[in-house]
């Protein structure tokens, strides 16, 4: 019964605690501005991670082994020549297609800069020099719009991502890479992974205007599922016409996350802690000064026979409500001022840019308002305790 009758009592003062709430919002304004702004820092860090991460996650396949040079971390650093492919390409366990021909694609890749028209911003945009067989390597590749580019000609295709981000490049426009012009012949997309933020043209032609001979940077070589990639290595180690890192498609790209995402949680994540601290500091100044503003009327609630607990349990409400008031202001303007933006940021990596779309999910909301109301519940425990040890006396004595 008494704790029937201590609920009772909880739900009483937390429902007077709502209704008077409006009365203190204006004198509340700091603790929810500060609460707002760690939730925004907050999602931003969040929803970056999110994006990229999912982009790298969806660049991969398990079954696709990129080869690159030993000690190489990124394509941008491998060089290989024809006779090394012509080696691997022979090995027995590779795929063949109905003609009984390897089913690859060599690459060259080029940290390309230019200049957008109408800009006079300097962008690093990652052009790759691909083969014929680079499109079959991508099960979700498909042109959107135009058409694929023709081997020999100055023509590129570029990724949906980079249309979104820059819509003045379209199709049939001409873009200035390196010191030479190429027209835009079509834009693909292949299911929202990194390739989306690449340019592509054909491989002799990059190869050509960037005076890098017949040598290219990576391979990938499409393989049984059963291979042993281990002793597909070892194998190729112990050949000394080899000198290659062999690693499949899916678990590149899943480092390259890793690397880029750890930057974003070292400077993001700290950031928000030291705001969230700040915000905790706010939220517990405004209860306490809420606490001195309501003495008079927790003293009758005292006298009245309610109990401490269901006292303290309606400050930390409060304090509760106030963070979800600054929860969701910080959300809304994120959500609908750059919700599904195309955004984008250097790749360490490669030194180029990589965009993925800026989307805000349900989860990572839910994320960012706990976080508020964990600010609003720790910032209310200090003041709650307060207001249940002041004596009945001294509260009616001041009024």
């Amino acid at each position: 019964m008494d704790s029937i009758f201590s609920l009772k009592q909880v739900l009483k003062l937390c429902s007077i605690t709502l209704r008077s709430l409006p009365h203190r919002v204006v004198a509340s304004f700091v603790a929810i501005f500060s609460i707002a702004c760690v939730t925004a820092v907050l999602l931003s860090v969040l929803t970056l991670i999110n994006g990229m991460s999912k982009t790298m996650e969806q660049s991969g396949l398990d079954n696709t082994l990129l080869v690159m040079r030993a000690g190489s971390i990124s394509e941008l650093q491998s060089v290989l020549f024809p006779m090394e492919v012509n080696i691997m390409l022979n090995h027995p366990k590779a795929l063949r297609d109905e003609q009984d021909r390897p089913i690859y694609s060599s690459e060259m890749f080029v940290n390309a800069e230019t200049q957008l028209p109408g800009s006079e911003e300097i962008l690093s945009l990652a052009l790759r020099g691909v083969s014929a067989g680079a499109a079959n390597m991508r099960p979700d590749f498909k042109i959107e719009q135009g058409s694929y580019f023709q081997s020999g000609l100055r023509q590129v295709v570029i990724g949906q991502a980079i249309a979104r981000k820059h819509p003045q490049l379209g199709v049939g426009d001409t873009i200035k890479l390196g010191g030479s012009q190429w027209q835009i012949a079509g834009i693909f997309s292949d299911n929202l992974s990194v390739f989306e933020s690449e340019i592509w043209a054909d491989l002799s032609t990059v190869q050509n205007d960037y005076q890098r001979g017949n040598s290219i940077q990576s391979v990938r070589i499409a393989f049984a599922d059963d291979v042993d990639i281990a002793q597909l290595q070892q194998q190729w180690d112990a050949d000394p016409r080899l000198n290659v890192r062999v690693i499949t498609e899916a678990l590149f790209f899943a480092q390259q996350s890793e690397n880029v995402t750890r930057l974003m949680r070292w400077l993001g994540i700290p950031l928000a802690l030291v705001m969230a601290l700040g915000a905790i500091v706010a939220a517990i100044n405004t209860m306490y000064s809420a606490i001195a503003s309501r003495s008079t009327e927790i003293a009758v609630q005292k006298a009245m026979g309610f109990a401490p607990i269901p006292i303290a349990s309606s400050v930390v409400f409060e304090s509760i409500l106030l963070a979800l008031i600054g929860g969701v202001l910080g959300v809304l303007p994120l959500y609908l001022g750059l919700n599904d933006m195309t955004t984008a940021t250097n790749n360490a990596a490669n030194l180029s840019q990589i965009m993925f779309n800026f989307t805000i999910s349900a989860d990572l909301v839910g994320q960012a308002l706990g976080i508020a109301v964990v600010i609003g519940l720790v910032g209310g425990i200090l003041p709650a305790i307060h207001a249940v040890r002041i004596p009945v006396t001294h509260a009616l004595r001041s009024a």
